[in-house]
């Protein structure tokens, strides 16, 4: 591992290496504290990095988004480079057909077209918090996610994001996987309350994971 990329534009020169030339990295976030991501960036806008995500460095495990805001610093992490490339799909694609995805609710809807279902993280309000699920519902500034519970089941009511908090999103890894298999399709009779007990104005016809009557919008 070489000398860390400090400030914006060295940093900024690392992840376009690392997209163009699969180069693996390790990045760290400062998040609701020090968070450290591994992987080779698969795609890079405005406000935010997606990452083809190694766990330990070592093994592919789906991919992660996460804004651009929040990294510190950056490496080169090719101590295991040969290992890497010898036991993954090298080198790792953008999961993305849409080249602009520049703020989170494109981010999200892209992911779903690429997975059952996605993480969800406000690591700045909740720093130990994921929640797995679906959107079913959005507005100009929130989303409500059908959640499956650490019980890997569909939960009784839905969770209302503020789109602005969400700082990392997660999709077709192993652990997002395990849960979708283990609490099976979403249920058709979706919730109708908020975990505030708030009801929710569901579309009369439900038409898939995610609807809107809102443009998109990252505010």
């Amino acid at each position: 591992m070489g000398t860390a990329a400090k400030g914006r534009t060295q940093i900024n020169k690392l992840l376009v290496l690392s997209q163009e030339q699969a180069l693996p990295l390790r990045i760290l976030r400062d998040a609701g504290g020090a968070k450290a991501e591994f992987g080779v960036v698969v795609g890079l806008f405005e406000e935010w990095v997606v990452l083809a995500e190694l766990r330990e460095g070592v093994l592919r495990d789906g991919y992660v988004a996460f804004r651009a805001s929040s990294i510190k610093r950056a490496w080169v992490f090719d101590t295991f480079i040969g290992f890497v490339r010898d036991n993954n799909q090298w080198p790792p694609r953008s999961p993305f057909l849409t080249a602009d995805l520049s703020d989170p609710e494109q981010l999200i809807r892209a992911a779903l077209d690429a997975a059952d279902v996605i993480s969800l993280y406000r690591e700045d309000k909740h720093p130990e918090q994921l929640l797995i699920g679906i959107p079913v519902r959005w507005s100009k500034k929130h989303l409500w996610l059908f959640t499956i519970n650490e019980h890997g089941q569909w939960e009784t009511f839905l969770d209302r994001f503020r789109l602005r908090d969400i700082t990392r999103i997660g999709f077709d890894g192993g652990y997002e996987r395990a849960v979708s298999a283990t609490a099976g399709p979403m249920p058709e009779a979706v919730p109708e309350k908020d975990n505030r007990g708030r009801k929710v104005k569901l579309p009369s016809t439900h038409l898939g994971p995610v609807t809107s009557d809102q443009p998109s919008s990252s505010r």
